[in-house]
């Protein structure tokens, strides 16, 4: 699924989610006439706005941990989306707890619903982290 929306300045917006890898735009827009500019993700990651984390410490949902939340939790976002792959899935109630202790926000969704989902909030100026499962 390729996004078509105008990229706001300096934040990192996705461009296209796939079943196995989303590719995020750069977030100077000078860079964007290059396609090479793209970067392309084949494992978890987590992305802010400003901040890209290319690699996540889970691979799967099942491996996903009150620990793995230390990174997001420093990012300081109102709202999580976790992709949690092709479909949505629900994450151990341990987890959401977790979110509920930390008082961050969360959505879980299939991974193209948060894409979508991210670049929305993320034009809007919102602190939002998108935490993305690519292998489900």
């Amino acid at each position: 699924m390729k996004f078509t929306r105008e990229q706001p300045e300096g934040i990192y917006t996705i461009h296209a989610c796939r079943p196995e890898s989303v590719i995020l735009n750069s977030p100077n827009p000078a860079d964007l006439r290059d396609e090479e500019a793209r970067i392309e993700l084949t494992e978890s990651f987590i992305l802010s706005p400003g901040r890209l984390l290319p690699t996540w410490g889970a691979n799967t949902l099942e491996q996903v941990t009150t620990a793995n939340l230390a990174p997001i939790s420093a990012l300081q976002p109102e709202v999580l989306l976790l992709g949690t792959g092709e479909k949505m899935r629900f994450p151990d109630n341990t987890l959401l707890a977790a979110l509920i202790e930390l008082r961050i926000g969360y959505e879980v969704m299939g991974n193209a619903a948060a894409c979508r989902t991210y670049n929305i909030l993320a034009g809007e100026g919102r602190r939002v982290v998108a935490a993305i499962i690519i292998k489900g």
